[in-house]
């Protein structure tokens, strides 16, 4: 982690300059006014300490790897396989075997998934393995019933995209509070085969631990789910690229259009952004944020109007032009990342009020539950 000097350290005089590191640090704590450096959860790992986030000298605690048994291979990614499996022979479980071809990689997403335990809607992490022969680590979690997302994302109604939509952004909530950034948000790292009943946010191979002031690399998301600073080489990026992957999620849900942003490649996906949310707020943030954009493109956005989010909607969908929906569209989608809504506030939002309701009335409901037992 990278330490600053503070502004009011004598040695090194406040900047006019917003954006100069002496700006970076007041008394000892990063700033959330500073442009480059997130406005929440700014100082989490500063305060968690080096104990919380350096995965590199973190020694887990590895399981018996003789309790499990693989049965069924579900699916592979660049860095890992999947099976079903079985713990000691009667519970069902899932085995992510991780690839080890970048061990840092590997330390870090075990590390990670092991920080964000205790919220409802993270994957469970139930052992960390090791093949002693091939020494092939391997994380054990709950086995979650999913259904492929076209599917799903093809029968939700407006009321289940509600409860969706906040399950993640429940996981996320907390992922942020944890001085964690997922960094992949997208459909197929969401396991759910009812929205009403289980949400699991899956999947941190990229996930990555915030410290302000640092660069971090822009080739991370998927492509549909990419927030404009990313496409646009941005490095300071935070937690707020996490959220605009939810929008975009959110807005597919309400068009029942996959992948309502498709440039066809990363090089014009900032193009088909823009094609909806106007040339303007692109070429602001760029200015506010120093970020150069080519003559070309300056000229060219500048001459793209915005499109109103209940336009992209289709006449026999109107029911899910819902005030409220693209009221939280429109803030999750803001392209300025630090006036972007936080996951913390948009679970406030009314949109969700059916589900907090939903909430209330089974938090309610246990202890009366138990009283009768």
């Amino acid at each position: 982690m990278i330490v600053y000097k503070s502004k009011s350290d004598p040695s090194l005089p406040m900047s006019s300059d917003p954006f100069d590191i002496a700006n970076a640090c007041i008394n000892g704590r990063f700033n959330p006014n500073h442009p480059n450096i997130s406005k929440v959860y700014t100082n989490t790992n500063l305060d968690l300490g080096p104990e919380h986030w350096r995965f590199r000298s973190w020694n887990p605690q590895f399981g018996d790897i003789s309790r499990y048994t693989l049965c069924e291979w579900v699916g592979d990614g660049r860095y890992s396989d999947v099976f079903f499996a079985f713990q000691d022979g009667t519970k069902q479980c899932a085995i992510k075997l991780l690839k080890p071809v970048n061990t840092d990689r590997v330390r870090r997403e075990l590390k990670i998934l092991s920080e964000v335990q205790g919220q409802e809607n993270v994957l469970k992490l139930w052992d960390i393995i090791i093949d002693g022969k091939e020494g092939i680590p391997g994380m054990v979690t709950e086995a979650v019933p999913n259904v492929p997302w076209r599917t799903l994302f093809s029968s939700m109604s407006l009321d289940d995209s509600k409860f969706y939509i906040y399950r993640v952004l429940q996981a996320l909530s907390h992922t942020h509070s944890r001085g964690i950034m997922h960094r992949d948000v997208k459909p197929l790292n969401i396991l759910c085969s009812n929205p009403r009943e289980i949400v699991r946010l899956a999947d941190w191979g990229l996930a990555e631990f915030y410290h302000p002031m640092r660069k971090y690399s822009v080739h991370v998301a998927t492509r549909y789910y990419k927030s404009p600073e990313i496409l646009l080489d941005y490095e300071y990026y935070d937690y707020s690229l996490d959220i605009w992957s939810v929008g975009v999620m959110l807005l597919e849900l309400l068009t029942q259009k996959l992948h309502v942003f498709d440039g066809g490649d990363n090089e014009h996906q900032i193009d088909s952004i823009v094609e909806v949310i106007g040339g303007k707020p692109i070429i602001e943030w760029a200015n506010k944020y120093r970020v150069k954009l080519n003559r070309a493109n300056r000229d060219r956005f500048a001459t793209m109007p915005t499109v109103p989010f209940a336009n992209l909607i289709p006449y026999n969908r109107k029911r899910f032009r819902d005030p409220d929906a693209l009221d939280l569209v429109q803030k999750m989608l803001t392209v300025d990342h630090k006036e972007r809504i936080t996951a913390e506030d948009a679970l406030k939002h009314p949109f969700f009020q059916t589900v907090r309701d939903f909430d209330a009335g089974v938090a309610h409901q246990q202890p009366q539950e138990q009283m009768n037992e």
